[in-house]
């Protein structure tokens, strides 16, 4: 691998790019996050977005900008795939792990199927059980857990 970057670099380094393209605007359809309950709002509609965001997230994936159609919401919920997305690519790292996939592959993976079968349920688990507050092993959100 000498001279070339790492699958995970050219993921990460796809995402921050995406980032700044993004509006910050709040979803007027969420409550504000210190209201009581925000949490547990956001987890469940999340599991009602889910399968949009999905396919938002593929076709951005595909043409490297995001969709007309993504609103505030949909951009706060891929957002929360982008912080699962940093913590994969992290542990991966650190295990030694480098993908033999395209970027496209890559990002397909952990935006997408990853979050499908794990990272929602630690979105949950975020939300509803510990209230939004970060995990006790990771209070930096930077240690994978």
């Amino acid at each position: 691998m000498a001279g070339e970057k790492s699958r995970w670099l050219e993921a990460m380094d796809w995402l921050q790019a995406i980032d700044r393209t993004l509006p910050q605007d709040w979803p007027k359809e969420l409550p504000p996050e210190s209201a009581s309950g925000f949490w547990r709002v956001a987890a469940e509609m999340e599991m009602q977005c889910r399968g949009i965001v999905s396919e938002q997230t593929q076709a951005m994936i595909e043409s490297g900008r995001i969709p007309s159609s993504m609103t505030a919401l949909d951009l706060w919920f891929y957002r929360r795939r982008v912080e699962w997305a940093g913590q994969v690519i992290l542990a991966k790292a650190q295990e030694g792990i480098e993908p033999n996939a395209t970027l496209a592959d890559v990002l397909t993976w952990i935006l997408i199927g990853s979050w499908d079968t794990n990272g929602c349920i630690g979105f949950w688990n975020h939300a509803v059980e510990r209230s939004g507050k970060p995990h006790p092993l990771n209070p930096d959100g930077l240690s994978p857990v």
